[in-house]
């Protein structure tokens, strides 16, 4: 085991695969993200320094619009071992180009690795929440 590696937590693993054969809309922040990726197939690596603090420029890629986003993380998702069958890159971080976002395919299942609830910005990020609110009526 090493310390904050989301490949350790394989109970939450399992469980989350069981979730995502479902049809309820998930959205899935910071460990949340990491884990539906490697629930559904991506590998993680640990960051050289992390991601951490609230001025983390990430590129919402659908809207192409940047937002200044609070993070605190030392792993990412490889992109490489993304399967885009299942799931394509939402959101990219400007200052190392790491998976900030998945969007899944023909599922209502969201994640991001920044924390939109922390507001850095004036609520910047908030259109997330209404997005899956909306998917949940």
């Amino acid at each position: 085991m090493v310390p904050g590696n989301p490949e350790d937590c394989t109970t939450a693993i399992k469980n989350i695969k069981k979730l995502y054969n479902t049809d309820i809309p998930i959205f899935g922040i910071c460990l949340g993200h990491q884990l539906m990726g490697l629930a559904t197939g991506a590998k993680t690596y640990k960051l050289k320094y992390g991601h951490r603090g609230p001025n983390h420029p990430v590129k919402d890629l659908k809207k192409d619009r940047v937002y200044i986003t609070a993070q605190n993380h030392g792993y990412a998702i490889d992109d490489k071992t993304i399967d885009l069958s299942i799931a394509e890159v939402s959101h990219i971080n400007l200052n190392d180009n790491t998976v900030e976002g998945l969007k899944y395919k023909n599922k209502e299942i969201y994640t991001v690795q920044f924390h939109p609830e922390a507001c850095p910005g004036p609520r910047d990020t908030e259109y997330l929440f209404d997005e899956f609110l909306e998917k949940l009526k």
